[in-house]
C-alpha cells in the first residue's frame, strides 16, 4: 500500500460518510448534529461537530491526495493535509454556526406590539366591547389582531390607532389624534 493510497482511502470514507449525512439531511434525518461544545444549546453550534469532523477528513484526505499527485514528499504531503483539513474543519463549523444563527421559530412576541400604531380594519364597538379588529404593520408580518377599546364611541373603520395593552391576543387600542 502506497503513501498515496491511504490518503485516498480517507478521502473515499470521509467522502462517503459526508454524502451520507447530505442524503439522510434531504429527509430530515440528518438534523441532530452531535455537537461537543460546551455551551451549545439553542441555536448554538460549536466547532466541534460531526459535519466539521467530517470536514477535516474530506480536507485531509483529498489534500493528501492532492499533495501526493503534484509529487511532494511524505512529510510536505502530511503538512499540506493537515493544513487543508484544519482549513475545512474551521470552514465548515464557523458556516454551520453562522447559518444556525439564523433559525428563527417565527413566533410573535405579543409584548413587542405596545406602542405600534395600527388602524381599525373593523368598527370597534366602544367600553371593553369585543367585535373589533385592526391590522398593525409588525416589522415581521401585517397582523389582523382583534381589538377593543376603553372610548365610549365606536371607532370607525380607517381611525388610526396605537396599542396601549394586550391580553390573551386581544389588543386594547386607544385613537390617535
Amino acid at each position: 500500500m502506497t503513501d498515496y493510497s491511504i490518503f485516498f482511502i480517507i478521502a473515499l470514507v470521509a467522502t462517503g460518510v459526508g454524502a451520507l449525512l447530505f442524503l439522510l439531511s434531504l429527509f430530515g434525518l440528518g438534523e441532530h448534529d452531535l455537537d461537543f461544545d460546551a455551551d451549545s444549546g439553542g441555536a448554538d453550534v460549536g466547532l466541534l461537530s460531526i459535519k466539521s469532523g467530517i470536514g477535516f477528513f474530506l480536507g485531509f484526505g483529498w489534500g493528501g491526495v492532492l499533495a501526493q499527485g503534484l509529487g511532494w514528499g511524505m512529510a510536505a504531503s502530511l503538512a499540506g493535509a493537515l493544513f487543508t483539513g484544519v482549513l475545512m474543519f474551521l470552514i465548515i463549523g464557523i458556516s454551520m454556526r453562522f447559518i444556525m444563527s439564523l433559525k428563527s421559530d417565527g413566533t410573535l412576541n405579543y409584548e413587542t406590539l405596545k406602542g405600534m400604531t395600527g388602524s381599525v380594519y373593523i368598527s370597534i364597538p366602544g367600553k371593553l366591547q369585543r367585535g373589533g379588529q385592526v391590522t398593525i404593520a409588525h416589522p415581521s408580518q401585517l397582523l389582523y389582531l382583534p381589538a377593543i377599546q376603553e372610548g365610549e364611541e365606536p371607532l370607525p373603520a380607517g381611525t388610526p390607532v396605537e396599542v396601549v395593552a394586550v391580553n390573551a391576543g386581544v389588543v386594547t387600542v386607544k385613537p390617535l389624534h
